[in-house]
């Protein structure tokens, strides 16, 4: 049986509803119930998987590899920055491929391929190994980041499309906050267990990571639905994709989100590449061991990922009745704030990391939250996957930079100059839109409704 495209969801069928009938969500015809519980499942693994490479390799560089203080930042940004040039050379193809033979094989090579890079990790000696098993690691974030939000476009009907998509991101949120604190407790327990060999503790713990990774392979081989989309419309080329997303850029408010896109894609990279770091390095400075310091750390990062959860339906609330570059204004002084708060943070390991904690969650999300708002808006009906691709490109741009910036700056001048160049990226969009919003159209009617169809 072969999967149904999102337009199938137009062919007149009435579809079939999913859960309860006050969730109001639909599915198109074909797609059965255990299908979409397998999207679920994966989905809430999705982020914990992709961000654990990140918290565990703070540990390696410390204990295992004897990466100097002054030279882990610039490890970190290398590895971010490999990762994303093989997710943009290849996502284009892992698309094009799941058109033609189904999305489940990809999606779950996705998984496989995280288990093989957990696999290696621990065997880096050097930082060079631990470049070509996160290249290997790559394959599988390009794979989970091209086949999650196709399969969620797959499974509803057009109706409901905007609040399957919701959930699986909604549930991307929650497997991160449940998977990474068992995680967290998982490594201080390994720390005691061993008696404190090192090398050790990263594998058990980076294995355990892998294993649960072959686990959500194997549920979703066995409950995602085979075959390929039942169809597909061809696919524009990349540079005639490239030429309408070009295009669409003289239009201020397109140009404003495509910039958006780089600062914040590069808020989310500068916590995933840096934060644990920086707080693993803070508490063993303030004379912390480092089983203790691994922990606070990872501590912290769920706390900043719980308060952006959180703050998430007040913010869409929000976002849907203002101006939406406005929005993108409001969203970048909360980044800013917080990234900035950070970056003149005296003390790390006391109480203040608590408000601001709670400001870099805020603005985490609403940093990303608005952006995708406002292009999901302005992007044209005829083209939009055009746009849309060049936006994400964009953001794919923003963490390249952060990676290969960032790290070269946390080794110049300490571990916290990561987060000062965000938030002074994060206030050149700030300054952006408000001559936008004096000097520059307003959202026209065509676009406007096209907000209403369109990405949220």
């Amino acid at each position: 049986m072969s999967d149904s495209s999102p337009d199938a969801s137009t062919a007149g069928e009435s579809g079939n509803l999913f859960g309860p009938r006050r969730l109001n969500l639909w599915i198109v015809p074909g797609v059965s119930n255990l299908n979409v519980y397998t999207l679920l499942f994966g989905s809430f693994f999705g982020i914990a998987m992709m961000s654990f490479v990140n918290v565990s390799q703070a540990f390696l560089f410390e204990e295992v590899l004897k990466i100097p203080t002054d030279e882990q930042a610039s490890l970190a940004g290398q590895l971010t920055a490999i990762s994303e040039v093989i997710v943009i050379s290849i996502i284009g193809l892992i698309g094009s491929m799941s058109d033609k033979i189904g999305r489940k094989p990809l999606y779950v090579a996705a998984f496989v391929f995280f288990a093989i890079g957990y696999v290696l990790y621990p065997f880096a000696r050097s930082p060079e190994e631990l470049l070509l098993y996160r290249a290997i690691f790559a394959i599988g974030l390009a794979c989970n980041t091209a086949m999650l939000p196709s399969v969620a476009n797959d499974y509803p009907m057009e109706r409901s499309r905007g609040k399957m998509i919701a959930v699986c991101f909604t549930l991307n949120g929650l497997g991160f906050i449940l998977i990474m604190q068992p995680m967290n407790f998982l490594g201080q327990f390994l720390m005691d267990a061993t008696g404190g060999d090192a090398l050790k503790v990263a594998q058990y713990w980076i294995w355990t990571a892998a294993g649960i990774c072959l686990v959500v392979s194997f549920v979703l081989a066995m409950g995602l639905k085979s075959g390929p989309p039942a169809r597909v419309e061809e696919r524009d080329k990349l540079l005639t994709t490239l030429k309408v997303g070009i295009k669409e850029a003289k239009r201020i408010r397109v140009a404003l989100a495509y910039a958006a896109a780089v600062v914040a894609r590069g808020d989310m990279a500068v916590l995933s590449a840096f934060f644990v770091l920086y707080m693993k390095t803070a508490g063993l400075e303030s004379g912390l061991d480092i089983k203790d310091a691994m922990a606070n750390a990872i501590k912290f990062y769920v706390i900043i990922q719980v308060f952006a959860l959180c703050w998430l339906p007040v913010l869409g609330f929000i976002l849907d009745r203002i101006d939406r570059v406005t929005g993108l204004a409001f969203a970048m002084v909360l980044a800013g704030v917080g990234y900035a708060s950070l970056f003149f943070l005296e003390d790390p390991m006391g109480p203040m990391i608590w408000p601001v904690a709670v400001l870099i969650g805020m603005g985490e999300m609403s940093a990303n939250l608005a952006s995708l708002t406002l292009i999901g808006s302005e992007a044209p009906l005829k083209g939009r996957g055009a746009v849309i691709g060049l936006f994400s490109l964009f953001g794919a741009i923003g963490i390249l930079g952060v990676g290969l910036v960032g790290g070269q700056l946390g080794d110049m001048f300490g571990q916290s100059a990561p987060f000062a160049l965000v938030a002074s990226a994060n206030g050149v969009i700030l300054v952006l839109s408000i001559l936008v919003l004096k000097y520059g159209p307003k959202q026209s009617p065509a676009t406007a409704k096209t907000a209403e169809a369109g990405i949220h």
